[in-house]
């Protein structure tokens, strides 16, 4: 990802554009954007221009290790993406399947800066065993799942799941988080056409 790209992006959405954002932009993009680094920036990882561009604009300080499985979540605030997606306040347990493949319970364990939090995870210990990924039976936090932010003029919405956000809020809670995102995104996009 060239580094003028985050710029344009963030212009959008200060100019009062919506960004949603998921998984991790700039973590391999940057590997691949076909410009030359300057001496300082590091190719890829937490500390490659677009991951720390894209954790500005989410306002996050994003971070990629380690991972861990999501085994509950808990919705913090009111309002119009997780209408629907209660109880408020109160710790929601996600099934576990045993014997599967493990990825798509990863999340990771980001540190809000100025964003809001609106729903957010308790991440169990869970490393690579060269198959997949093992829950160790400890729990090594509680990080931010969904982040809200107002730039500018605009929003940014991110989630902070690794492969499979439904997986990580419950399918239920996906599906409601989902339509809510449409109808939220078509709101602020009717407010800005009448600007």
């Amino acid at each position: 990802m060239r580094p003028e790209w985050g710029d344009l992006v963030e212009q959008y959405v200060s100019l009062g554009g919506t960004l949603i954002v998921e998984n991790v932009p700039g973590w391999s993009t940057d590997r691949s954007g076909g410009y030359t680094l300057r001496e300082w920036e590091t190719p890829a990882g937490n500390l490659a221009p677009g991951t720390i561009k894209f954790g500005e604009l989410s306002g996050i300080k994003f971070n990629y290790y380690h991972r861990g499985a999501v085994t509950k979540i808990r919705v913090l605030q009111e309002h119009p993406l997780t209408a629907g997606m209660e109880p408020l306040n109160e710790w929601i347990e996600i099934p576990y399947e045993e014997g599967g493949r493990n990825y798509g319970y990863l999340a990771y364990p980001v540190t809000a800066t100025d964003a809001t939090v609106l729903v957010e995870a308790e991440h169990e210990v869970c490393r690579y065993d060269g198959i997949s990924y093992k829950r160790r039976g400890k729990i090594s936090g509680v990080y931010p799942l969904v982040t809200i932010k107002q730039l500018g003029k605009g929003t940014v919405i991110r989630h902070y799941a690794h492969v499979a956000f439904p997986t990580t809020i419950g399918q239920e809670r996906y599906e409601t988080f989902a339509n809510n995102l449409a109808e939220y995104v078509r709101k602020l996009y009717n407010e800005q056409a009448k600007q």
